[in-house]
Parts: C-alpha cells; sequence; structure tokens
C-alpha cells in the first residue's frame, strides 16, 4: 500500500482548493484504491470526515515531520502555492514543506501547480533552489512552465499537465435544482451565475458588472445567482456587487458552504457563468456551462485560453457593454469547442496522478 502526504491550502473553507483536494484524492484512488493518503490541513477533523483520509494541522511541527516520516511521496499541490503575490509567508510555508521532505529523503512531487506570480528577487531564487530539488514538477498550463525555467528550474523536471479539478466527472443537476428551489429559485426562468472574490480596484468593476447584469435581467428575464467561493472572504465580494444592482428582485445570494459536488450541480443549473474565481470557471466547464471570465491574475487567462476563450474583461479594465454582447452572443449557446478541449484537458489532468504512482515505483 502506498503512502502519500498531502500539501496545499487545504481546510480554509476555499470552494476551489477543496474541489482541487477531491479531485488529487479521486485521482489517486482510481489508479490506486487502497492508497494511504494523509493531508495537511488547517481544520484537519473536517478534512479527515468529508476526503475519508488522515489528515493533520498543517501548523504543527510535530506532527507534519511525523507525517513525513511515516509517507513514502509528498505532494504538493495542487493549485497556485507558489506565488508572493498575496502572501511572502505562504510562499515561505510551501517551500518548506518541499524542502523538508527532501530534507528526510522522500520523494517529493510539485502536483499540477499554477506557479507565480512570483516577483522578489530573493523568493524567486529560493524558488528556483528548492523546487530544483524535487523529483518530478507537472504544472497546469504553459506559462507556470516557462516561469518555473525562467527562475532557472530544470526543464527536465518539467511536465506541462492540467488543472486536477478537471479530473472530477459531472455530476447530476438534481441536488442543484434541490438547493436553488430551496433559495427560492424560480427555474423556469434563465438563471446567470456570477462568483466574484475582492481585489484592488474592485470598486468599479462590481459597478460595470452589477450595470450590465440588470441589462441581462431586463433582456431575459433572468435571475442572478451569486455563487461565494471562499466563505466568507467572498460573501462580503458579493453583498458589495449586489448592493450595486439596479434592482434586487430575482436575485440570490447562495452564502452556505456546499460542497465540491453541490457547487458543481449548482452551476450545471445556470445558463451562463460570469466569473472571476478560477474553479468557479473550471466548475462552469465540467458542466458544459457557457462562461464569462473577468481576469484578475495571470492563472485566469491560462485556464481560458487553454480552452479556447478570452476573458471578457479585467478587474481593472472592464467594459459594460462588452460584458452584455458576450453574453447575449452565448447565451444558452452549447459551447462546443469549449466542451471538445475540456475533455483533452481532463485526459490530462489524470496524467497528474498517473506520474505520481510511477515516481513512487522509481528506485
Amino acid at each position: 500500500m502506498s503512502k502519500i502526504l498531502i500539501s496545499g491550502y487545504y481546510g480554509f473553507a476555499n470552494a476551489g482548493d477543496e474541489a482541487m483536494l477531491t479531485a488529487i484524492i479521486e485521482s489517486l484512488r482510481q489508479v490506486e484504491e487502497n492508497v494511504e493518503l494523509t493531508v495537511l490541513s488547517g481544520n484537519p477533523e473536517d478534512t479527515a470526515a468529508k476526503h475519508q483520509v488522515r489528515s493533520v494541522y498543517r501548523f504543527n511541527p510535530w506532527a507534519v515531520i511525523q507525517a513525513m516520516y511515516a509517507s513514502e511521496l509528498i505532494l504538493s499541490g495542487g493549485g497556485s502555492l507558489l506565488q508572493d503575490v498575496t502572501s511572502k509567508r505562504s510562499l515561505l510555508y510551501y517551500l518548506s514543506i518541499i524542502g523538508l521532505g527532501k530534507f528526510f529523503g522522500k520523494k517529493v512531487m510539485l502536483f499540477a501547480q499554477g506557479i507565480g506570480p512570483i516577483r522578489a528577487k530573493w523568493a524567486r531564487k529560493l524558488t528556483s533552489f528548492v523546487c530544483n530539488k524535487a523529483d518530478l514538477i507537472t504544472v497546469r498550463d504553459r506559462e507556470s512552465a516557462s516561469e518555473l525555467k525562467e527562475m532557472g528550474v530544470a526543464a527536465t523536471k518539467i511536465t506541462v499537465t492540467a488543472d486536477s479539478v478537471l479530473s472530477l466527472k459531472p455530476v447530476t443537476g438534481e441536488g442543484g435544482r434541490t438547493l436553488l428551489q430551496k433559495a427560492g429559485v424560480d427555474l423556469t426562468k434563465p438563471v446567470i451565475g456570477i462568483s466574484v472574490r475582492p481585489w484592488a480596484g474592485d470598486a468599479r468593476c462590481f459597478q460595470v458588472l452589477a450595470e450590465a447584469a440588470s441589462k441581462l435581467q431586463q433582456r431575459y428575464g433572468a435571475q442572478l445567482i451569486l455563487l461565494p467561493l471562499q466563505y466568507s472572504v467572498d460573501v462580503k465580494a458579493c453583498e458589495k456587487l449586489r448592493k450595486a444592482l439596479a434592482c434586487q428582485k430575482d436575485v440570490f445570494l447562495l452564502n452556505e458552504r456546499y460542497n465540491t459536488e453541490e457547487f458543481l450541480s449548482i452551476i450545471g443549473n445556470c445558463d451562463l457563468l460570469i466569473g472571476m474565481r478560477l474553479h468557479a470557471l473550471v466548475f462552469a466547464a465540467v458542466m458544459q456551462t457557457p462562461i464569462l471570465a473577468i481576469s484578475y491574475d495571470p492563472k485566469v487567462d491560462s485556464f481560458v485560453n487553454a480552452i479556447g476563450e478570452k476573458p471578457v474583461g479585467t478587474v481593472e479594465k472592464i467594459d459594460g457593454d462588452m460584458v452584455v454582447q458576450a453574453a447575449v452572443a452565448g447565451w444558452q449557446k452549447a459551447p462546443l469547442e469549449q466542451n471538445k478541449n475540456i475533455e483533452i484537458l481532463r485526459q490530462k489532468a489524470q496524467i497528474n496522478s498517473d506520474k505520481a504512482f510511477a515516481l513512487l515505483k522509481k528506485g
């Protein structure tokens, strides 16, 4: 039985990261059903219960070291763990996990990571030094591979795959319909899902988005579903957007803590998803829901480009008329090209786990 330790931003009520963990676990168990998994988490009790794994508190040094000793392979991923935009401390934490793993003689793999931005010179040098110690690196897009190479990480260690969440299978819409009806949504009318997050300069972005959404409401008689993916940070952002809307009728803020399957099912019941959060867009792609992306980070651009689309704007530069035009163009139109590209990415996402077990088998 293989023993694998997984490190990432887990146990913090972020739906995207929890979906990543779900996808990683499912894909690993698809290769080896009885693999023994331990997860470093900010809420180990919750993580253990939700995912049927062992879990230890990520800020308990002794527990982390014990978990490392007991493992054969350490996976760092997925998501944007190695970046210094939101926090330099988190970058140091994840690099320390990689470094400690190698110090204790364990095999270490960066698993489907999105790299950067890393701006500080010392941070780039440290990241290069530590990542060159890893046994294997898979990244979710070409941009991440280029960033690592620019920092001096050996190209032979790097493989471009895809975001682990893309390995998730679509779910039925029944659960989402039940949750939407419980919230008061009339499913005989069109539904537009909106996922926003707080970001510098978001006030103007939300105002423009609110004006565009109001026009779509008027044109289609649509209901707006505001979806916070990180609780409770995104709830505040959604409330800020809601206050900017011209009309509060047929606007629903879904501020409960949904699991991955519930989020997928809810988004699968939307006719269109307008999103800032990367994994709201990924959920929509998995569920074959047309998307309009508002970029706040290069990772959003990378994903949207990979499925053959383009962001409709950025937080800093967004035009309401363009949002409306793009929505009208894509309204209830089957995203055929998007779906074809998603299937390709889904196959690439499974490669992450295949490579993990291949690394375990190496002497």
